[in-house]
């Protein structure tokens, strides 16, 4: 075999064992410092989220922004582990979320009082002492489900695009 020949063969050789370039977002998944962050941020924004929802129905707060909160903290879990922490459609949130508010307000009319009127009460328990309860909650719940399927649904989709792929309406 001639050295010319040879050398050829080394340099295709070469050229089979450059590993293709990672795309910008797989070099976050298996960063540590970000995976160790992430959880403790997971848990912290979750928490806050669930805050939010609890107290929305007579402070700053409710369904919408614990939705939006919520829908970081899954979104933020996703770009540092690379997988989501569902393992539901988030689509499917949407339809028991608009059926939880709707039958919310729905309840009330049936028995004789105007289109989503709230009841709330006290309730005492050893555990958290006494605490007001509203049916504004379970609407303020519907809400939360709807925008956490539609966030996610959204964020997900955007996310399975790449950079270099044309979307419809591209020319």
């Amino acid at each position: 075999m001639s050295p010319k020949r040879s050398s050829t063969k080394r340099a295709k050789q070469a050229v089979r064992t450059v590993p293709d370039r990672p795309r910008p977002g797989d070099l976050l998944i298996n960063d540590p410092i970000l995976k160790t962050i992430s959880r403790a941020a997971f848990a912290l924004v979750l928490l806050f989220a669930l805050l939010l929802l609890w107290r929305g129905h007579n402070a700053p707060g409710g369904g919408f922004i614990a939705g939006l909160m919520t829908v970081c903290a899954l979104i933020l879990h996703r770009i540092a582990n690379g997988d989501s922490a569902l393992r539901v459609d988030p689509v499917k949130f949407i339809p028991w979320g608009l059926a939880l508010s709707f039958i919310t307000g729905l309840v009330p009319y049936l028995l004789g009082r105007p289109f989503l009127k709230s009841d709330y009460g006290y309730l005492t328990t050893a555990l958290t002492g006494e605490f007001e309860w509203a049916t504004a909650l379970l609407f303020d719940l519907g809400v939360y489900l709807v925008v956490v399927g539609a966030g996610l649904a959204l964020a997900y989709a955007l996310i399975e695009v790449k950079p270099t792929e044309l979307v419809e309406g591209d020319g």
